[in-house]
């Protein structure tokens, strides 16, 4: 199980420096990602395939400055592994500041690579943040 939770922290520092290599090294090609926000913030929803997990983070750089997320806590069965941690950035439409907590729940398939993942956020804070 600490196999699956070092891959997806491979995963997330090679996303940081090259989304592109990390997307083709680390997700399945049936990858979903759901991440359902308030209707006011551009980059909610769910996002099918590499391409769809590339527009996504295509939305979030156009919409926030991200500042580099910070992962307190790893929990891993023998397909899932559940992270949680801290998400600071600044809303680019609006100048506004933001600090949430969130969960990312990401499944594996039977070959080793990430199928699936849900981001359950602190929405609140992000919606004040986008001004509702």
């Amino acid at each position: 199980m600490s196999d699956l939770i070092d891959e997806v922290k491979a995963f997330y520092a090679e996303l940081s420096s090259d989304p592109v290599a990390a997307c083709g090294k680390f997700l399945s090609a049936d990858f979903v990602l759901e991440n359902f926000l308030p209707e006011h913030i551009p980059f909610g929803g769910r996002y099918e395939g590499v391409e769809g997990f590339l527009k996504y983070l295509g939305e979030i750089v156009a919409a926030i400055e991200m500042e580099p997320l910070e992962m307190d806590e790893w929990v891993a069965d023998s397909r899932t592994v559940a992270v949680r941690g801290e998400d600071r950035g600044l809303v680019r439409s609006n100048g506004r500041k933001y600090r949430m907590r969130f969960v990312h729940w990401l499944t594996f398939d039977r070959t080793g690579r990430i199928a699936f993942m849900r981001e359950f956020n602190d929405t609140a804070a992000l919606a004040e943040a986008f001004g509702r």
